[in-house]
Parts: structure tokens; sequence; C-alpha cells
């Protein structure tokens, strides 16, 4: 929110009513740095790339570590491109020191060998990525542009980090004040006001109200954050709602905001009886201004429900009458609602679809008609006044069950399947929007799973070659593709004539196989390097494949680099 004032004085609010216009990041120049000991690699980059293009205003180049090191103490730069191997300092040294004085710069490397080693120093290093050479200028130009978008996505959070820090000293400042847990406790039910009760009971929490005055409620409901939160940023900003609430919504008049049991902000004002009629006409107009400045500074959707002017002993009534219009407004956001503009709810509950014929539409594959009949579905609702927030729940949890059982019936885990499309299962949505948007990306999620163009058992052969060192279980690889361990067990030996096992030792004794033939590894690391720390058993397993042991593979092949690498061979 950049810097924040404290218009209210010993309250401690923010100054959001007074920025003129909205802070923004600041704009600047994008610089890329090349280093690689071979001049005409640096010079084909510089020439090949459409840098104008990718909003780059400024390419350095270095020939070494130590030209690099110069550059970058004289200069911020954005996404540094080097090589690996080179005199002077590797590329990963020259990374190890970018990262100890965090620098915040994107690496992308290029190197000719493919070293597992480098790779694995590189990834723990958090490099962008790691190219082999020769590379396409086109690939390169692509993976140059995903490495600026995730430093200007960086410089973005940074930036909005800096506009709401001012409110982390206030939060620690904040002290619970009496008045605060008289009205908490008042919305909360845990204290009862009668009618004689107006002057005598908030006097004794330090709260001075005459005999005859009146109170006006607003609730303040946070619909959506525009940006993700940890847990610590959302009390955060929570409590800058608070803030921004009694700054602009309570302003000049007496009232009191305070965060309820129920999650929302409750703003309640004082009303005299001669400041009644003029309070209430002027109060829209500030809770209008108030959801402007949210969505333009705090990055976030709120929405205001403005009450009546009551007595103290009917202020809780008429706030739980505010928490059921908030409750069932699913479809209007970033507005105004006025309890006495409400109509009667009907007492009959809609009528939802039929998900049965949704279910086949999902399973033949047929994604974007049920999504449109989905929308369709929803908005037809939406013009139902009696759609509320217990008929939503009822659609969420047929929709899920429809997908529960398909899910069920191919063999698929709903759990990571829900997980996969973004959404917890428990996470129910609160809005048609949200509504909408959950089944959607479900839809398209299960939808993928199901009918990809790449199979299962091919994304999953795919893995077991990248990962042959490890210790890959049948758990492991089910968890991968979000399959049951005993149905893709059956859909591997369908697919492969074999079972997961049989192919896992057909694939690592194939890599060793061609190690020990075309390279002078000691076979001690090629058995290590497909998962072997046991040499005898590695050797039983290759003689059982390939009919020879490692030692006679290798003298046949014409290599040499020791039998076995420091253990002694089997005959």
């Amino acid at each position: 929110m950049g810097g924040a004032g404290d218009s209210r004085g010993e309250q401690g609010t923010v100054g959001l009513a007074n920025k003129p216009e909205r802070i923004m990041p600041e704009v600047t120049s994008l610089r890329v740095l090349i280093v690689d000991d071979e001049m005409y690699a640096v010079m084909g980059i510089k020439d090949a790339i459409d840098w104008r293009g990718l909003g780059v205003t400024d390419v350095c180049e270095a020939y070494n570590m130590r030209e690099a090191v110069k550059i970058l103490e004289r200069l911020p730069v954005d996404v540094m491109i080097c090589d690996i191997e080179m005199p002077k300092g590797t590329g990963i040294e020259l990374l190890e020191w970018v990262n100890e004085r965090s620098l915040g710069l994107e690496t992308i490397f290029l190197t000719a060998h493919g070293d597992f080693r480098f790779m694995q120093r590189a990834i723990q290093l958090s490099s962008f990525d790691y190219i082999m050479k020769p590379v396409e200028f086109d690939v390169l130009e692509q993976t140059i542009r995903r490495a600026l978008e995730a430093v200007e996505k960086k410089k973005a959070e940074l930036a909005l980090t800096e506009q709401y820090k001012p409110y982390y000293e206030l939060w620690n400042k904040k002290k619970t004040v009496l008045s605060e847990k008289f009205w908490y406790d008042l919305l909360a039910e845990r204290i009862v006001a009668g009618p004689g009760d107006a002057e005598r009971l908030p006097a004794e929490y330090g709260i001075a109200l005459q005999a005859d005055a009146k109170l006006l409620p607003i609730v303040v409901s946070v619909e959506n954050w525009k940006r993700e939160l940890s847990t610590r940023d959302e009390e955060v900003m929570e409590y800058a709602i608070r803030q921004s609430v009694a700054e602009m919504v309570v302003a000049d008049s007496r009232g009191e905001v305070v965060q309820t049991k129920h999650g929302v902000a409750a703003a309640i004002l004082y009303v005299s009886a001669e400041e009644e009629g003029a309070l209430r006409d002027c109060v829209g107009e500030r809770c209008g201004r108030y959801i402007e400045a949210c969505g333009a500074y705090l990055n976030c959707s709120v929405s205001c429900y403005i009450g009546e002017p009551v007595p103290l002993h009917e202020l809780t009534d008429r706030y739980k009458a505010l928490l059921a219009l908030e409750y069932n407004n699913l479809s209007e956001s970033n507005r105004l609602n006025w309890l006495s503009k409400q109509e009667a709810e009907p007492a009959a509950d809609p009528r939802l679809p039929d998900f049965g014929p949704w279910t086949l539409l999902l399973e033949n594959g047929k994604a974007e008609e049920l999504g449109a009949r989905l929308g369709a579905s929803l908005r037809e609702l939406a013009a139902d006044r009696r759609f509320g927030a217990s008929a939503l729940q009822a659609y969420y949890l047929g929709f899920l069950q429809m997908v529960y059982y398909l899910l069920q019936k191919k063999g698929l885990s709903a759990y990571r399947l829900l997980q996969d499309a973004g959404i917890p299962a428990e996470a129910a949505p609160r809005t048609l929007e949200q509504m909408e948007d959950w089944g959607v990306r479900l839809i398209r999620t299960v939808h993928r799973y199901l009918f990809q163009e790449e199979s299962t058992i091919d994304r999953l052969c795919a893995y077991i070659s990248e990962h042959l060192a490890e210790n890959v279980t049948r758990e492991v690889l089910a968890g991968y593709v979000h399959l049951n361990p005993a149905y893709l067990s059956r859909l591997f030996r369908k697919e492969k004539g074999m079972s997961i096992t049989d192919y896992l030792l057909q694939e690592r004794m194939r890599i060793a196989r061609e190690l020990i033939e075309s390279s002078t590894l000691p076979i001690s690391d090629i058995a290590q390097s497909v998962g072997y720390s046991n040499f005898s058993y590695f050797a039983k397993m290759f003689k059982k494949v390939h009919n020879a042991n490692p030692q006679q593979l290798r003298k046949l092949s014409g290599c040499s680099g020791g039998a076995a690498g420091g253990w002694i061979a089997e005959s």
C-alpha cells in the first residue's frame, strides 16, 4: 500500500483514503548477462535472439567467471545465460557466488557435457534451466522469456510486499481494548443486552452511549484475494481491512470496527437521534469508495452489507440478518447490499440438475460440452431467488459425487486429482463464480487423465528412465500418475507385457550394458548409477539378463577402466 499514514491519531489507522492514485511497481529495464569462454557462442546468442521482443534493453557479455563477477558487482542483472566448464571458475562456482549474495537473478545453464553431477548441483543451486548444446535458438528464446517472466513475477511480489509492509508494524503494536472486547462478545452472544442496558452496559467497558442512541451495523466481507497469501500475510491483510474500514467507513463518525468470530469485519456506527437521517444518506457513499479502494490498494474484492439504525438490544439480531445476507450472496461481488431492500425468500428449494447424464459426457470425453452445461446451469440458478448458500452446497456435493463415481470406476485417485485441480475437496466454493471455475478446472483435469495424448504408461516409463538411480517402488509410481497401485500393475502388464518390477530390471540392465560397453567408468560407479549399492547383487542381476557378467562384457568391449572399481570380480 506504499507509505501508510496515520490519519486517525491513536487508533493507528492507515491513510488509505488519502491516496491520490494506485501505487504500481516501478517499471525497470531488463538486463541479460551471457557468460561463455567461447566468443562465437556469445556472439551467436547475442545476434540470434530477439531481445527487443523480450523486453530486454541491455545484453552484457563475459568470457570467464572473473569478468562476470565484475559486471554483477556493478550492474543489476535479471537473467544470466552461463556455460558450465570455463577457465578461471566454472558456471557452478559462479552461481554459488551469486546465491551467496542473494542477487535475485535467474540462471540458465548451457553446456555440451551431460554430467549428472553438474545437473544435480545446478538443481540444488536453484538454476532456472539446464540446456544441452547445441541448442536451437527458438528454444533458448522461449526459455529466456520464461525466465524473464519469473523475474517480473518476483519483482511484482516484492513490490506488493513492500506496499503493505507498514501493516506489519501496526499489527505487531495492536493491543486489545475494552471496547473491542465488548462489541466482539455482544455479537458473539457472550453478552446479552436488554432494553434497559443501552447506557449502563457499554459504560462498563468505557463506551459512552446515550440511552436513546442507535447503532448502525455494517458487515464487510472479503470475497477473494487477488494474489496467493500465506497464513501470516492473510492475518496482516485482515488487520489492514479493519483499519481501513475505520478510516473510510466509520471516518469522522463515532464508532468501532471489530473482527467477529464469523470471520468478517463489522463496523458499528453510533447514531444519535439528530444524526440518523444524514448518516444513513452518506454511509452508502463511504462504503462505495471503500470497495473501490480495496480493489486498488489491498488487492482484494469486498462487499459491504448495510443494516438499519437499531437500539443496542436489537443489534445482535440485526448483525445476524446481515450475516445471512452475506452467506446467501452467491453471485454479486464488489457491491453494496442494503438489508432494507431485501425481499423475503420463498421457502421451497430450487431444483438441482440431474448429474447422471453429466457423468456420461465426462466419461465419453465431451469436456467442453459438460463445461458449457455447467455454466448454463449455474446462470439459470443464479436468477432463482431460492438459490442460496445451502443450495450451492448441495449442488457442489452432487457434482463432486458425480466425479468421485467416475474416478472410482476408472481406478483413479480422486484425492490426488482434486489436489491437481488446485482446490482441495474440503474447500467448497462460496459463490457461483467460484463454483464454475472449480467445476471447469476439475472437468479438464479428469479429462486430461482419461484422454491425454501421451498414455499413462508412456509417462510412467519416462519417469522411470529419469529415476533409475532411486528406489522406485510401485507405490511411488502409482502416486506419480494418480492411480491406485493394483490398477496400475494390471494396466502396465496389459500395455507392456511384463510387470513393473521386470521392466525396471530390464531398463537398469540396458543402461548398465550401454555404459559398460561405451565408457571407461568403473563398473561399481555404473552399478550405483542404476540403483545398485551391492555389487554382487548387481552382477547377479546383470548376468541373469545378459548371460554374461559385467567384467566379461567390459573385456569384450575393449574399454579399460578397472574390473570393478575396487570390488572383487566374480568369475
